[in-house]
């Protein structure tokens, strides 16, 4: 249920870049205050947080009391049973972590779309999203304006970016570069030079498929340096390193 007619996936193919943060403290309160700062979108991760499905409703609704944000979320896997009831909850995208292979790309895309786009189950009766059941062209409003996104995050799945990026109702492939450092240079190193070539290769790859691409920031960089390398969608920051870095300056300017 969204607070406008507005629709991010739409925005994004409108040409509008978007960069936001992720959220992974799983606390509503938070949401807000980040939501609040006026950050123009916020990814509610479901694959890593210690926090089920009531909690990131709840950091959706905090986040729409104050704030027009796109609201995304980052399911745990990609099977039908984590995407639809966040779509269902009413969020404005989904992203998959970790996809490898056309075949996972098209599993989610159809628990993603309804029919005739894909096989997801047609609870827009009663849904959250669906204004609970009165907004009746829920469906085709939904195939149109949410954002299905795809994480590359393996040599695998780099080396598989065409054909995912065919896959009918996928909308954009991030790259998530601090997995990728398992397949590319040394692990957990963000600097390494082979990460940075894999990086670029992959960018270029998925610029030529005709999908929208999105990624992190690496230490060092802006939003702004990858929307000029033609990034739709950027991960600048997030509730746990914005926490950390205030609480080791107010550390450090308290120190005696």
């Amino acid at each position: 249920m969204s607070s406008s007619d507005r629709s991010l996936r739409l925005t994004l193919l409108g040409g509008t870049p978007l960069a936001g943060a992720f959220l992974f403290l799983g606390a509503p309160d938070v949401a807000e205050v980040m939501a609040s700062a006026g950050l123009p979108l916020l990814i509610v991760d479901r694959e890593h947080a210690a926090a089920d499905l009531s909690g990131a409703l709840h950091e959706l609704r905090a986040i729409r009391s104050v704030s027009d944000a796109f609201v995304m979320a980052r399911a745990r896997d990609g099977s039908p049973g984590a995407i639809k009831p966040l779509l269902d909850a009413g969020f404005d995208g989904v992203m998959v972590a970790d996809v490898r292979s056309a075949a996972q790309a098209r599993a989610i895309a159809e628990a993603a779309r309804y029919a005739p786009l894909g096989r997801r189950g047609a609870q827009f009766t009663v849904s959250r999203a669906a204004d609970y059941g009165a907004e009746e062209d829920h469906a085709a409003r939904a195939n149109d304006a949410l954002l299905v996104a795809v994480m590359i995050e393996s040599r695998a799945g780099l080396e598989a970016i065409p054909e995912i990026a065919a896959v009918p109702g996928i909308d954009l492939l991030f790259l998530g570069p601090l997995d990728l450092t398992t397949d590319y240079g040394t692990f957990g190193d963000l600097t390494s030079p082979e990460l940075a070539d894999a990086l670029r290769r992959a960018e270029a790859a998925i610029r030529s498929s005709g999908k929208m691409l999105g990624g992190a920031c690496l230490p060092g960089e802006t939003a702004q340096d990858l929307f000029a390398r033609g990034h739709a969608l950027v991960s600048a920051t997030s509730d746990v390193g914005l926490l950390r870095e205030a609480a080791n300056r107010a550390v450090q300017a308290i120190q005696p």
